[in-house]
């Protein structure tokens, strides 16, 4: 019988490996689902056959340990066997009993094995020219391909499309104005007509329609303008004649043409983000992909092997992006989002940046997917705290999307190819 309940502090959880390497914020939203249970001398934390929602570590005093075959060990708090939980096994195989008093730290059994699937923790950024990690998986041989292409300056990175470049000029001259924006947009009626589409859409709709483009430019802004000219530019990028890789480019879009509405939505209760910048950056993360499927046409023993691609992809995808993106001299953070856009664990940045928001937004776009198997769960990476001035929860942050549904579904809609 539990004698009493009390919280948990972080000195004596560190005490446990699987708590000990954990992100500070994440342990301590670990910390307020656990709890220590005191109780008496005699008492049965566990029996042979039995399940239970909890998993238990030994603080404090004594206990005996008794298998199947009737084997049985006393573990005091102060030996190594008490850093292992007692009742990691469901159900359990062992029948424990509390010798003297005993203090038990107590995880709830989903918290603990979400926590032992949780991979390794970043623990830096960087800012200096990119460095190819070392690959001695399969795709080696391509891999260093590759890495030597790049080195010569010989691989070929896509270009941005032209309206973006000539966007960018009239955006930056200060002597332009509203009408001569919409000129440049007007050139390509694809983008125009989707700035007016969105212009009008739920995320940025005033008290009346607009019907054109200057007016379009002069409510959303020089800055927003650009962003969102670019983000319906990019999807010009994503076409090949190879039909597997065409494949390969349609599903990519349609993942990042998921993730940035979600980045747009959730950079709108973040002081300190822009929504049309979270937007770009969400569509950007995996433009390192789109430059490898674009060099793959050159190398069918890639294109035609779905494995290897895949493998070249996930080793490489990270690095190239971001050589893209310092190619076509975007500022750093969206460097930083391509880099570490699947750096699950990171917690380097105090503020939160774009990089948190792409982290975020992946994972709720991986929700019901058979992926989410595979990725950390939501509430255990540290990004998921610094959002929202740190008061996520997982259902409000679900709250939060579902109230930004229309908004998402429209932004998703300008968005397709």
């Amino acid at each position: 019988m539990i004698q009493r309940v009390t919280t948990v502090n972080a000195n004596s959880a560190k005490r446990f490996l699987i708590l000990r390497d954990l992100p500070k914020r994440v342990l301590n939203y670990a910390l307020t689902e656990t709890r220590i249970e005191h109780q008496h001398a005699g008492a049965e934390i566990a029996a042979i056959g039995k399940s239970g929602d909890q998993v238990y570590y030994l603080l404090e005093g004594e206990v005996s340990i008794t298998d199947r075959e009737g084997k049985q060990i006393r573990c005091q708090a102060e030996q190594t066997c008490s850093l292992s939980p007692l009742t990691e096994k469901f159900p359990s195989e062992t029948a424990i009993r509390a010798i003297t008093a005993v203090d038990l730290l107590c995880i709830p059994r989903e918290l603990h094995e979400a926590i032992l699937r949780l991979p390794p923790v970043a623990d830096k950024r960087s800012s200096q020219p990119i460095e190819l990690m070392d690959s001695n998986g399969p795709e080696a041989a391509l891999y260093w391909e590759f890495h030597e292409a790049i080195q010569n300056g010989a691989l070929e990175l896509p270009s941005m499309p032209d309206i973006t470049m000539r966007i960018a000029k009239v955006i930056n001259d200060a002597n332009t104005d509203s009408e001569d924006i919409a000129r440049v947009v007007q050139a390509d009626p694809t983008v125009a007509a989707r700035i007016i589409s969105v212009v009008n859409s739920a995320a940025y709709r005033g008290k009346h329609p607009i019907d054109n483009l200057p007016d379009a430019v002069t409510r959303l802004g020089r800055s927003v303008t650009h962003n969102l000219v670019i983000s319906f530019a990019l999807g010009k990028l994503f076409h090949s004649r190879s039909k597997p890789l065409q494949q390969r480019m349609i599903s990519l879009w349609r993942h990042l043409s998921y993730v940035a509405p979600i980045c747009h939505e959730l950079a709108h209760v973040t002081p300190g983000l822009t929504p049309d910048q979270a937007l770009l950056c969400g569509l950007l993360h995996d433009i390192g992909a789109l430059a490898i499927l674009g060099a793959a046409r050159g190398k069918p023993e890639l294109a035609n092997d779905p494995e290897l691609l895949d493998q070249v992809l996930n080793n490489l995808k990270a690095e190239v992006g971001a050589m893209v993106l310092r190619k076509w001299e975007f500022p750093n953070y969206f460097v930083q989002s391509a880099l570490h856009a699947e750096d699950w664990m990171e917690d380097i940045s105090h503020d939160p940046d774009y990089v948190d928001l792409v982290v975020v937004a992946q994972l709720h776009a991986y929700v019901g997917t058979p992926m989410m198997n595979r990725l950390p769960r939501l509430d255990l990476v540290p990004a998921f705290h610094k959002l929202a001035l740190g008061k996520l929860t997982p259902r409000h942050s679900i709250g939060i999307l579902e109230n930004a549904r229309e908004q998402i579904r429209e932004l998703r809609e300008l968005l397709a190819l």
